[in-house]
């Protein structure tokens, strides 16, 4: 198949993401898993994308994050940890708060 950003790239640029190598560390997770969740991903981001739109910069940043996001579900951290721009990208402590002021923002479109 032939990616919008191929799966290996997706997983290795995951590690500029603080507290990304940490977490996989600690939770002792396979890279073979680390590579299933990030084709699933990059799968799923190809066959969604328009041929005519441009991926840039801050696509690939919303890319990393919905892989992230996906690594924390699988180690079973949703709920312990999240992903939030500090300004950039970082895995951090879940907060109950920033939560729902992102669920909000998102509804209103913001």
């Amino acid at each position: 198949m032939n990616y919008l950003v191929d799966p290996q790239t997706l997983l290795f640029n995951s590690h500029r993401i603080k507290g990304f190598t940490e977490l996989i560390r600690d939770t002792r997770v396979a890279q073979w898993n680390l590579l299933e969740l990030a084709t699933e991903v990059a799968e799923e981001w190809t066959d969604d994308w328009d041929e005519d739109q441009g991926f840039g910069s801050s696509d690939m940043t919303y890319m990393i994050k919905d892989f992230v996001d996906r690594v924390i579900d699988f180690v079973g951290k949703d709920g312990y940890l999240m992903t939030k721009f500090t300004p950039g990208l970082s895995v951090v402590e879940y907060s109950e708060a920033d939560y729902h002021t992102q669920v909000q923002r998102m509804e209103s479109g913001i």
